[in-house]
């Protein structure tokens, strides 16, 4: 079901990649620059290509992003709990 939903708005997909990536990484420019170039390129080659399965690709770095994010605030909260 979740499929063909990624296959369809696979350019959405992507853009939305740069973006989380884009607000995820701000402490770090360098990482961020070289990561939206990287996840970039793969977008666009998995499009030219073809290549359905990258959209599952994009979806799951997405994921990946946001619980980056997630274990980050997690870490904050359990240090606030310990003080």
């Amino acid at each position: 079901m979740l499929y063909p939903i990624l296959v369809e708005y696979y350019v959405w997909f992507s853009l939305l990649l740069l973006a989380v990536t884009w607000f995820t990484r701000q402490s770090k420019p360098k990482t961020r620059t070289n990561l939206i170039y990287g996840y970039g390129m793969v977008a666009v080659l998995g499009f030219v290509l073809a290549f359905d399965w990258v959209a599952g690709i994009v979806f799951g770095l997405i994921v990946l992003e946001l619980g980056r994010l997630l274990r980050a605030w997690l870490n904050k909260k359990e240090a606030q709990l310990k003080k």
